[in-house]
């Protein structure tokens, strides 16, 4: 699904005027979900998952051309770790 079709389908589903309203309740979330990672580790939602920040440690690397051995920077992420309800509703409609 590309992200066109799901702003058109979330459009539908909550009976909005057009696909820019759509998109911009959409980054509201990203953008409050942004800052709340800010200030906190992870970001919550019971039984759906959490966002998590996870420091990604430099790593060795060779240069092919030089044969010198360099380390990247490190760098931060965000990992999602689904929670049981998502889980299970998932499961329950592959079967």
């Amino acid at each position: 699904m590309t992200e066109k079709e799901f702003l058109i389908l979330y459009q539908k589903k909550r009976g909005l005027k057009n696909i820019h309203e759509a998109k911009e309740k959409i980054n509201l979330f990203w953008e409050a979900l942004f800052e709340a990672l800010e200030t906190n580790d992870s970001v919550s939602f019971r039984g759906w998952g959490i966002f998590e920040k996870k420091v990604v440690p430099a790593r060795r690397i060779m240069n092919i051309n030089t044969k010198k051995i360099q380390y990247s920077t490190p760098r931060k992420s965000i990992r999602f770790r689904t929670g049981s309800v998502l889980s299970n509703k998932i499961n329950i409609d592959e079967e």
